[in-house]
């Protein structure tokens, strides 16, 4: 086809209505909808995934770690791949003086000071002033935490 004509196609293409199929119906049943061993296998799998997890990232940072320090001793910045470039990233590490890390801990207790103080408004009916927050909403069902009995 020439130029022109695949134009004419593709134009003509784009002005039919497109259809997308899809089912309202799910693949895998919902949580809700769960068994108890069907609980039990995603809460296994979900276990399983973490431990696998952790364990992959604790690779990957030594792994790292070991590529830094080979940048390092060769005095490399950056290396490209055929997809992807690693850089070495440098970082300025400052400690401040005692005085300043005092003031900042007490601006730090003094604003969580206020922070309960909007709360506690908050909750109080009769309170009718600024130091108010606009909204407090706690979301029992946030995310998910894992936690292992002692010797595992």
């Amino acid at each position: 086809m020439k130029t022109i004509a695949v134009r004419h196609h593709l134009k003509e293409r784009a002005k039919q209505k497109r259809r997308i199929s899809f089912s309202i119906h799910p693949r895998k049943p919902m949580s809700q909808d769960w068994t108890e061993a069907q609980l039990e296998e995603q809460l296994k799998e979900y276990v399983e995934r973490r431990a696998l997890l952790k364990r992959l990232t604790d690779e990957h940072k030594m792994q790292g770690e070991l590529i830094r320090l080979y940048y390092q001793a060769h005095n490399l910045q950056s290396c490209s791949l055929d997809n992807a470039r690693v850089a070495v990233v440098s970082k300025t590490k400052i400690e401040y003086s005692d005085t300043y890390r005092r003031d900042k801990a007490k601006a730090s207790e003094d604003f969580k000071k206020r922070e309960q103080v909007e709360i506690e408004n908050f909750h109080n009916p009769k309170y009718d002033g600024p130091l108010q927050c606009k909204s407090y909403d706690p979301n029992p069902y946030n995310h998910m935490e894992v936690s292992f009995a002692k010797g595992e």
